[in-house]
């Protein structure tokens, strides 16, 4: 029974210390984290599209304003947003006599943002103004550029860049905005076609 019992007691031992080199295999695992910070910039782009690179206003008769209206879309996903600008490509006049570009066709007082100078009377000259249908709510602005179906406010194309809209902040989506061409001539006016161009520009933020 001695016997017995001593080698019960051995066998204990044997399994006790083989469990624990078992156990001991386990509890040296060790573990360790961090975190990492990922940083991304996504840079600012802007498009502008004209519904059209020409408008064919017409034939004039000098007395009886004729007008013709077009549009074009911005598209940009800066946080700031952006802002139209406008100007005529000639330093002296929008549109020149295609037989004699020294004549020139009268233009309206030319547009001035910072001193906003539209008129409800532009004259006998070309002149543009902002819609309010087909612009986008956001860009309508009736104090600058009148009511559609009201009193209608007109501005002669700047020589230089001069804003006539824009929007300060994001928008996730294409903006429209529609534009009305006005002329009139006086009777003095030589006859013939005349051309030019103006060039838009959208520009984002800061």
């Amino acid at each position: 029974m001695r016997r017995k019992l001593l080698s019960f007691i051995v066998l204990m031992a044997m399994f006790t210390a083989y469990s624990g080199y078992l156990n001991l295999g386990i509890a040296q695992a060790a573990e360790d984290s961090d975190q990492q910070t990922i940083v991304l910039y996504v840079t600012s782009t802007i498009t502008l599209t004209l519904a059209t690179s020409t408008i064919n206003l017409g034939t004039l008769t000098p007395g009886t304003p004729i007008t013709g209206n077009t549009s074009l879309t911005v598209t940009t996903n800066d946080y700031n947003g952006f802002n139209l600008q406008v100007k005529r490509d000639d330093g002296t006049s929008t549109l020149d006599l295609d037989a004699s570009p020294t004549v020139d066709f009268p233009d309206a007082t030319a547009w001035n943002y910072s001193s906003p100078n539209s008129s409800a009377t532009p004259g006998a000259n070309l002149s543009f103004r902002l819609m309010e249908t087909g612009t986008d709510a956001a860009l309508v602005s009736t104090t600058l550029w009148g009511a559609d179906a009201g009193t209608k406010l007109w501005a002669g194309f700047p020589s230089s860049n001069q804003r006539v809209t824009g929007i300060d902040s994001y928008v996730g989506a294409a903006q429209n905005v529609a534009y009305e061409l006005r002329a009139d001539a006086p009777a003095t006016q030589q006859s013939g076609q005349y051309t030019g161009t103006v060039t838009f520009t959208a520009i984002t933020n800061p």
